[in-house]
């Protein structure tokens, strides 16, 4: 009978974080090269979104860890 892992959800929570993390870096790459073909409204709006998600993983990641 297999055991437990109590620590499974943590381990997929700290995975999910760190995807998430590269792909805000991804998308801020991206928003970098592409500026030019949005308004400046829609950049500003795409930049407090990715923001505000990078800011709830910082928050969140002492919790988890």
């Amino acid at each position: 009978m297999p055991r437990n892992d109590g620590n499974k959800d943590k381990n997929e929570d700290l995975k999910k974080m760190e995807l998430t993390l590269q792909n805000i870096r991804k998308n801020e790459e991206f928003l970098a090269e592409n500026a030019g073909e949005l308004t400046p409204h829609q950049l500003k709006d795409v930049k407090a979104h990715l923001a505000s998600k990078e800011k709830y993983l910082a928050e969140t990641e002492g919790t988890i860890k």
